[in-house]
């Protein structure tokens, strides 16, 4: 088994997103009950204009939401819990989420790539159609966004890092020089990237990034960090234990705590039985 001092999930959604589901309280019991030692709510940071509302918090929510976990914090104090957001990287926005993010004391930053300026359909990357030969162009301009996002500066943690891929179309085979970049820039802002457990749920069924991406970046010697992307309480730790043991592979590979938005210090996987 993995040593418990390891798991931390970094990335959970609450019904203050508007499509997750349970109590704040039952995804910190279930964390507890999943050994988890520290947790991190990472709910969608509101945009201006009402842009894309059904899958965020209201700006109105936030005071509520920074307000339930300070008092959370005081009922569980056998587990620590992290207030965080995840904040999706639109060109344009930079200035909203700069000012936004220093509102609050925030310990961790998430950012996201789930719309890229000027694509149809309000600007969803899960709502375009592709053939084979498009694909590349697609993943391109993605990684194009995410790596403008990561020079701004206003961001903490990588998350879900190829959630543009698509199954039988992994992103190494056609964008290596793309994930290169990212993995420049991550190291050079002195960012972590997230494992995002959330992918052995659905179709693609492997973790995003995918296991050859995070050697990439353990050997540039960036830090990780463990999310399910939890929507439910029952997904709070979703396979950590199995894919530790599997990146545990990966010599260096290191696993960031955070705080008050700076690493408080690295992990390293340790196994035993």
């Amino acid at each position: 088994m993995v040593f418990f001092n390891l798991m931390r999930d970094y990335h959970l959604h609450t019904s203050y997103c508007r499509h997750a589901y349970g109590e704040m309280s039952d995804f910190i019991e279930s964390a507890i009950e999943n050994g988890m030692v520290e947790i991190c709510f990472t709910d969608h940071i509101p945009l201006p204009d009402g842009f894309d509302s059904s899958h965020r918090m209201a700006m109105e929510d936030m005071e509520k939401y920074v307000g339930q976990l300070r008092k959370l914090r005081q009922m569980y104090p056998e587990i620590s819990i992290l207030i965080g957001i995840e904040a999706d990287y639109i060109e344009g926005y930079e200035k909203f989420i700069e000012e936004f993010t220093s509102l609050y004391s925030l310990d961790l930053v998430i950012m996201s790539v789930h719309f890229i300026k000027d694509w149809p359909n309000n600007q969803w990357v899960f709502s375009f159609s592709y053939t084979e030969e498009t694909l590349p162009k697609i993943y391109h301009e993605y990684f194009t966004a995410m790596y403008r996002g990561i020079k701004t500066g206003l961001f903490d943690v990588v998350g879900h890092m190829d959630l543009i891929k698509r199954p039988n179309h992994p992103v190494l085979e056609t964008n290596r020089e793309d994930i290169e970049m990212i993995l420049d820039a991550v190291h050079r802002q002195k960012m972590s990237i997230e494992i995002n457990t959330s992918g052995l749920r659905k179709t693609i069924a492997e973790t995003f990034p995918a296991p050859g991406i995070v050697e990439m970046a353990v050997k540039r010697g960036i830090t990780m960090t463990l999310g399910s992307d939890s929507h439910i309480p029952p997904q709070v730790g979703f396979q950590f234990e199995d894919v530790l043991r599997e990146t545990g592979k990966f010599p260096g590979l290191k696993l960031a705590r955070y705080q008050k938005r700076k690493v408080a210090g690295v992990e390293m996987p340790v196994f035993m039985g």
